[in-house]
């Protein structure tokens, strides 16, 4: 009896280990035809803009040119030095992590917004005040909960000693150049002394993450460099619930023009994150009116196709557009005003925007063309809602929180155990040691974060939602005024 009982909870430990999506094959799992969302292409959009990211953080560490687009020529002695296949403008969206950003943005503006604004556009104003205070009070623990958790991961893997191998062949910066031929060089956590050494400066690292005041973009964190967007995130998301509350009586127009104007002018001012996190909410409002005078046309006329079929100019503008943001997605990070097709376009950077800062200008565009085509046109929408794209919607926070322990570690170490067999002075040794640790730390991270995903990020949304509900008065409690006051509803929180 205790035998089994054993043998019981080791196969759950060992079903548990295994990545949810490969759980069908060895357990029988009833088949639940569950209905899409509407807004689940942005989950999947989320999705593979966290995975090329995290492509991107693994190829600049081996490669110099990824952030050079194809055909640029900044030395005239030298005309043919970027003329590699996935420099082309879109191919390299597969590594190009800089206007993944601008997505995540984008995407957090509308998510975030779209329930707010359905209710102020129903003039529920009362329950528009509660999903407001539900989100302030819940996104802090949302964003950082999970971060707290991944950074203590590099922590006690550092007091392991699982650091020891990667620091020594990328821990200095002179040995990583003569090591490995990338462009950056992401510092690797220091390991400190002692235990207790480690945990101040692992306590001062995380109070740095609260720091949403500091008008910053790359706060050096030594635990995860990769987490300068949560205070970002934080701090556009305060200011979002802050406008959608202030302009919540005005009239549409009037709101939909104020959105327009803060979002213009934001990049004027150097904030190219609240750009895309106003222009979000902007997308979102203009898809409720596109979708209530769909609606009406059925109320009008219920004989009429609810689906009905947009005009094959409407389609292809669409299509035309959708193409457009990818183009102005892959302006380069560097090198921009010598190269082909971009040169042009880096004159009209806003001047207001910090110097190195002009690419996000032109992300924040694309990505604000995608999502809004994306949007109108269910074909594109099923680049994204498919089920491999929700899946990597699922686990997009977990794969960003753990990718650079995976990289860091495992990613370093795998492709300079390759390079001792395969050598790397030829450009064919270099390369094949780089995809063969590829194929060891690409699953590996996708398995690190599908765990993490389920039994950290998973739980935590459940905390926020039983912490929100814990502060709320009990049904027996009265306010100072003698009104009840009714527990909010539980907000799905993307």
């Amino acid at each position: 009896m205790i035998a089994g009982e054993k043998e019981k909870r080791l196969s759950g430990f060992l079903l548990a280990l295994l990545p949810s999506f490969l759980h069908h094959l060895v357990i029988d799992i009833p088949h639940r035809t569950s209905r899409v969302s509407p807004t689940a292409w942005l989950d999947g959009a989320r999705g593979w803009a966290a995975f090329f990211v995290f492509l991107r953080h693994f190829e600049f560490g081996y490669h110099r040119k990824g952030s050079i687009s194809y055909g640029t020529v900044k030395d005239p002695e030298h005309p043919g030095q970027n003329h590699h296949l996935l420099q082309l403008p879109i191919l390299r969206l597969l590594y190009s992590g800089e206007a993944m950003v601008a997505i995540f943005f984008v995407i957090s503006g509308y998510a975030l917004s779209l329930k707010a604004l359905k209710l102020t556009r129903k003039n529920s104003h009362e329950q528009l005040m509660r999903t407001l205070a539900s989100s302030i009070l819940r996104r802090p623990l949302r964003l950082y909960l999970p971060c707290i958790v991944s950074t203590l991961i590099v922590f006690f893997a550092l007091r392991l000693g699982i650091y020891d191998g990667p620091n020594s062949i990328a821990g200095p910066e002179d040995v990583f150049r003569s090591i490995f031929l990338g462009w950056a060089h992401d510092p690797q956590p220091q390991i400190l002394p002692t235990f207790w050494e480690q945990a101040r400066d692992w306590g001062h690292e995380t109070v740095q993450l609260f720091d949403i005041f500091t008008h910053k973009h790359w706060p050096e964190s030594r635990y995860d460099v990769h987490l300068w967007t949560i205070p970002q995130e934080f701090r556009c998301s305060m200011v979002l619930f802050l406008t959608i509350a202030g302009l919540a009586l005005v009239r549409t127009r009037v709101r939909m023009i104020l959105l327009a104007l803060f979002t213009a002018c934001a990049f004027q001012a150097d904030a190219w994150e609240l750009s895309a996190f106003w222009s979000g909410a902007l997308i979102a409002e203009a898809n409720l009116i596109h979708q209530e005078k769909k609606d009406s046309r059925v109320n009008v006329d219920p004989f009429s196709d609810e689906d009905e079929p947009r005009s094959q100019l409407a389609v292809w503008s669409s299509y035309c557009a959708f193409v457009l943001s990818l183009y102005l997605l892959s302006y380069p990070f560097q090198e921009a005003g010598f190269a082909p097709g971009y040169s042009t376009l880096s004159k009209l950077v806003p001047s207001g925007l910090r110097a190195g800062d002009g690419y996000r200008f032109w992300h924040c565009l694309g990505a604000m063309i995608m999502i809004y085509s994306t949007s109108l046109d269910s074909r594109l929408q099923s680049l994204f809602n498919n089920s491999l794209s929700r899946y990597l919607g699922n686990i997009s926070f977990a794969l960003y929180l753990v990718h650079g322990f995976t990289l860091k570690t495992v990613g370093y170490v795998s492709v300079y155990g390759f390079w001792q067999i395969t050598g790397k002075d030829t450009l064919f040794q270099y390369e094949s040691g780089f995809v063969l640790g590829g194929l060891v730390v690409i699953p590996l991270t996708i398995w690190f974060a599908d765990l993490f995903w389920r039994f950290v990020d998973l739980p935590i949304v459940r905390f926020t939602r039983w912490f929100e509900n814990s502060l709320l008065p009990r049904a027996d409690e009265n306010t100072s005024d003698g009104l009840l006051i009714e527990k909010s509803p539980r907000e799905h929180q993307p």
